[in-house]
């Protein structure tokens, strides 16, 4: 259920910030495990654990929640429930779970995404009626550090609405109105629609990393045409994760009934 004046955030900037949303000790003890990770080869990664690293480029470890309780928590926190429920209409399914550590040696994302015209794409949707939010895929980051303003997540407010390409002069690091960069603190949440064009400006701190976790939700009963080896759920694996995380994971076939209690409290009445 989100507050009317989230829907309003939402809906306008195509992004919303959701503040102290994750316990202190989940956060010290997923920044713990990161920083414990980063220390370790591709070897020492038991599956589906996975790394990717690359020179200049942040450091991403994929589906860390089969490695450490504390990212379990983290996918079934309820206010993370609470909006997901709520954007996807009753039914979220998460289907791409990763980490990153990135020092200021890395270089930033540039903007992408942001609708260009032609028609969009069923797998994108977002839609507003009835008083309520439709998302059939958007994106979740947890900040795991405090962000200062002119690093991280930056963004072209409203171009989730947007008709036309971006110009191309348009950078990650211009101004307000054009581009905002949103700072947060450990444990904030900041949720985006994937045709919001977007960006992580540089890390410019050298004492310590920016740490983010990113979770990337679908509505839970469409179709995906994917067949990859990364794609949820792990069937092989699902004895080590919770079985309410197990049934996130998967489609929507009406059998999700430990998840359903969980998301109970965040369901929003829907027309008939």
């Amino acid at each position: 259920m989100l507050t009317q004046e989230e829907k309003w955030y939402l809906d306008l900037n195509g992004f919303l910030v959701v503040r102290n949303a994750v316990p202190a000790e989940d956060i010290e003890q997923m920044k713990g495990q990161m920083l414990e990770w980063y220390q370790w080869d591709a070897t020492q990664f038991k599956p589906p654990m996975r790394i990717a690293c690359q020179p200049n480029k942040p450091w991403w470890v994929y589906n860390m929640h089969y490695g450490h309780e504390a990212f379990q928590r983290l996918m079934l926190n309820s206010e993370i429930l609470r909006v997901v429920t709520a954007l996807t209409w009753n039914h979220p399914r998460v289907f791409d779970v990763v980490a990153n550590i990135c020092y200021s040696s890395a270089d930033g994302l540039e903007l992408h995404g942001g609708h260009k015209g032609w028609f969009r794409s069923p797998h994108h949707q977002y839609q507003v009626a009835n008083g309520e939010i439709f998302a059939s895929f958007f994106n979740l980051s947890v900040s795991l550090i405090d962000v200062p303003a002119g690093n991280g997540f930056a963004c072209i407010p409203g171009s989730h609405k947007s008709n036309f390409e971006c110009p191309d002069h348009v950078n990650m690091d211009d101004d307000p109105p054009t581009v905002r960069n949103v700072p947060v603190k450990a444990g904030d949440l900041i949720i985006f629609l994937p045709n919001t064009r977007h960006a992580g400006r540089r890390w410019k701190h050298d004492a310590y990393p920016r740490m983010t976790v990113f979770l990337r939700w679908v509505y839970a009963k469409q179709f995906h045409h994917s067949n990859s080896a990364n794609w949820f759920p792990f069937e092989e694996h699902k004895d080590r994760v919770p079985l309410a995380l197990h049934q996130l994971e998967g489609r929507d076939n009406g059998q999700r009934h430990a998840l359903d209690e969980m998301i109970d409290p965040f369901k929003i009445d829907l027309p008939e």
